[in-house]
This record gives C-alpha cells, structure tokens and sequence, in this order.
C-alpha cells in the first residue's frame, strides 16, 4: 500500500444539480456577477474571481440531488439575502455570526441549501 497522498491545488468546481437550469441560471445570474466559462445543454460553469468554479447541472438521468456545504462571499449580508429572497430564496434559521463574519442560510429556488457569507 502507497501512503503518499496526491497534493491538491484547492476547490476546483462546486455544482449544484438542478430541477430547471432555466431556472436555476435565471436565480444566480440576477444574484451574483459571475462570469459564464462553459456552458452546454445540461451544463454551466461560472467563474470565480479566486479562480474556482461554481457550476449548475441538469442531469436527464441521474435528476436532482439537494446540495449543501457552499458559502458565497459578500461585500453586504443584509443586501444580498434581500436580493436572495426577492428572485424566489427562501432564508432559513441557519445563521451565525463570529468575532470575523456572519452568514446566513437560504434555499434557493431549486431546494439547495447554501450561504451568504460576510467577513467583518
């Protein structure tokens, strides 16, 4: 048995799988500035400006999945998750705040669990 690990460079892509891509597109388009890189029928990915990827995936075959375990970096927590709730998010008791940051937890349209994260 190899007990050396492979190095890893950091979170590549994060995807949440959807109901409706039109949707889902539609909901993180008007919320977030974040660039389309590639896109096909069942695929989008955005680009992060750290480098990273988010991406949205209808899957014909496999459907729907709920997700969890994302936080989003923004610049205004009580902006954004007004924004969040008005294109259809629903704001859960999921919130805390620490000494550095505060985040609040939504649902967005299609059922997945992520936060809107805001460093102090």
């Amino acid at each position: 048995m190899n007990s050396s690990k492979i190095a890893i460079r950091g979170l590549d892509v994060v995807f949440y799988t959807t109901k409706d891509l039109a949707r889902a597109r539609k909901f993180y388009e008007s919320l977030f500035d974040m660039p389309v890189g590639m896109e096909s029928d069942h695929w989008v990915e955005y680009e992060l400006p750290d480098g990273g990827t988010f991406a949205l995936a209808h899957d014909p075959v496999g459907g729907w999945t709920e997700g969890n375990g994302l936080m989003f970096g923004v610049a205004n927590m009580d902006d954004a998750v007004a924004l969040a709730k008005s294109l259809g998010a629903e704001v859960l008791d999921r919130k805390f705040e620490s000494p550095g940051c505060r985040a609040t937890g939504i649902k967005d349209p299609e059922g997945n669990y992520l936060y809107l994260h805001e460093r102090k």
